[in-house]
């Protein structure tokens, strides 16, 4: 559990790691921007924020839950925002996409964002956020709460990029002789690949409502910087979309490849059995237990069921070539 914090004051300085009372402070200060982000944190420190910005019971619920889907919510006095982030989780030789929560407080002077797990796009901005240069803090709430959005859509791209890569490898072992788990990484990369597109689809509709109706916390002039994460967020839907129309039409394919092969093996098998079954026939008679037989005392008798047998199953080989079913 961590909590740090961001304090912006006019004159350019930033101070850190800021107590509850000067949190306090920080909020009534105007021209001030004060950053206040949580990871995992436990109830002492929720409670406290609760205290300290007043947020409403629902949202916090939404934070303590950890299980809310991309939205955005007024509640007059700040903007609360869920949006999620993208991680690869390594199962042994198996990898699966997973997402992470953020949850994304905008009021007029300050920002408050909360995550269980450690967010790369969260990490990015707060290295910004201490240097003196940057402008992240300095351009107020809204520039600071695109900072930490652009870096979460950027960060979708590598894992993207993976996916890329392994169905290209997909294709590429359908026909080359798949492995015996082939079935269940491809089942695997069509699942991670829907919840990408159930994710995104959704959160891109939160930063297009952002973009385009008007608030009072963001400034008109940065709704520019908005409409071009959801311009990253429509690119990345699309190559989502492609993802699974490709992913669908190798299984497509891995299915009807399966079947050919099958319906090959049936077919070597239903030959074999085919030119088998006149010898199996011959020597069914001739096992037969019958005192008087032509043949029992006859010389010739066993070269004659023998070649009996190779005529008969070279006659069908014949016979289906004939036929064309060969």
């Amino acid at each position: 559990m961590m909590i740090t914090s961001f304090y912006y004051k006019k004159g350019g300085t930033i101070e850190t790691n800021l107590s509850r009372a000067q949190l306090l402070s920080a909020l009534g200060e105007k021209g001030s921007l004060l950053w206040v982000d949580l990871e995992a944190p436990n109830e002492f420190e929720e409670e406290t924020l609760v205290e300290i910005f007043n947020f409403h019971p629902l949202a916090v619920e939404d934070c303590i839950t950890d299980q809310s889907h991309p939205k955005v919510d007024d509640y007059e006095e700040y903007l609360f925002m869920v949006v999620h982030a993208l991680t690869i989780k390594r199962m042994g030789k198996h990898e699966e996409l997973g997402t992470s929560e953020l949850d994304i407080f905008i009021g007029e002077n300050y920002v408050v964002t909360v995550h269980r797990n450690l967010l790369d796009c969260v990490t990015q901005t707060r290295e910004l956020a201490v240097k003196k240069t940057a402008t992240v803090m300095s351009g107020g709430s809204d520039i600071l709460a695109h900072a930490v959005l652009d870096r979460l859509v950027d960060n979708y791209l590598p894992v993207l990029n993976e996916y890329d890569v392994k169905i290209d490898a997909l294709e590429k072992e359908m026909f080359n002789h798949p492995s015996k788990d082939f079935l269940q990484t491809l089942l695997q990369a069509k699942q991670d690949i829907f919840n990408l597109r159930r994710i995104i689809g959704p959160q891109r509709d939160t930063v297009y409502s952002l973009a385009k109706n008007p608030n009072r916390f963001i400034k008109p002039k940065h709704l520019m910087y908005f409409r071009d994460v959801y311009d990253h967020l429509f690119r990345i839907h699309s190559m989502a979309e492609s993802y699974h129309e490709n992913l669908n039409n190798i299984l497509q394919v891995y299915f009807s490849y399966s079947s050919f092969r099958l319906n090959e093996v049936l077919k070597h098998l239903t030959v074999l059995a085919t030119v088998t079954m006149p010898p199996v026939i011959i020597a069914s008679i001739y096992g037969m237990n019958f005192k008087h037989f032509p043949e029992l005392e006859w010389t010739m008798g066993y070269p004659f069921a023998i070649g009996l047998c190779v005529l008969s199953s070279l006659a069908t080989l014949v016979w289906m070539k004939f036929k064309k079913w060969i």
